[in-house]
């Protein structure tokens, strides 16, 4: 079994998730285009490609011309019923690439916050088992809105759009596939956003709120990868 993962930039991972996938038999291709490596023509041969995500918005093509390589992908994908979840930057891609806008937010989100499950998200086999209310990890400044004929899973009081789902393609606003180390090292990288949106003490603020959220996460986070590999699997 096989996996391809696209990085947008080197610090936003696969994550617990390639780590997941891994111990359940897939070999991984994980190519970073932010250090020139190719984005493939094409997704055919993998059982399931992930878009990660990145401090980059999706028309900012002239600054990143992978994007344009990755959209192309994604196209492809969509046509021929290929296998696609996308995190964050990796879900809006999703969306433009099926023609959905891709806008900024009202509000930037960063940090561990509540997000509910729609009506269709209760029904939805990929988060079958989760409660209706989910605390995952933020960190984006843009949106996507939700394609024509896909269905609405997930969404909070700051950004409506937090999920949908397209044929085989998902896309998430948020991060499962973060673990604790990923945050304090996101935080680094991203000081002077987190400071200017979180005042002086943003990071130690998201240090300690990871503390307390994490833990609580896993339970819902270990049964949606398992609910997402049952998915990826089937033929």
């Amino acid at each position: 079994m096989r996996a391809l993962a696209l990085r947008n930039v080197s610090i936003e991972s696969p994550g617990t998730f390639g780590e997941f996938l891994k111990r359940n038999g897939f070999t991984i291709d994980d190519i970073d285009l932010s250090k020139g490596e190719r984005c493939p023509a094409t997704a055919d041969g993998y059982d399931v490609t992930l878009i990660m995500g990145g401090p980059m918005n999706v028309y900012e093509e002239d600054k990143h011309p992978f994007l344009a390589d990755e959209l192309r992908l994604l196209q492809e994908a969509a046509k021929n019923g290929r296998k696609v979840i996308g995190f964050c930057l990796g879900g809006q891609m999703i969306a433009r690439a099926l023609g959905a806008k891709v806008t900024k937010n009202p509000v930037k989100e960063i940090g561990w916050m509540p997000v509910m499950l729609t009506d269709a998200g209760k029904r939805e086999p990929l988060l079958a088992g989760l409660p209706e209310t989910l605390t995952v990890f933020q960190w984006h400044g843009d949106t996507f809105a939700v394609p024509a004929g896909a269905a609405h899973l997930v969404k909070s009081e700051a950004c409506v759009n937090q999920a949908f789902r397209h044929g085989n393609m998902l896309a998430l606003q948020y991060h499962p596939e973060v673990e604790e180390a990923d945050v304090r090292g996101w935080s680094d990288e991203y000081l002077a956003e987190l400071l200017r949106e979180r005042g002086v003490r943003g990071k130690e603020q998201l240090v300690a709120e990871t503390k307390r959220s994490f833990p609580r996460m896993l339970k819902d986070r270990d049964l949606f990868y398992g609910n997402l590999l049952r998915w990826i699997l089937e033929r």
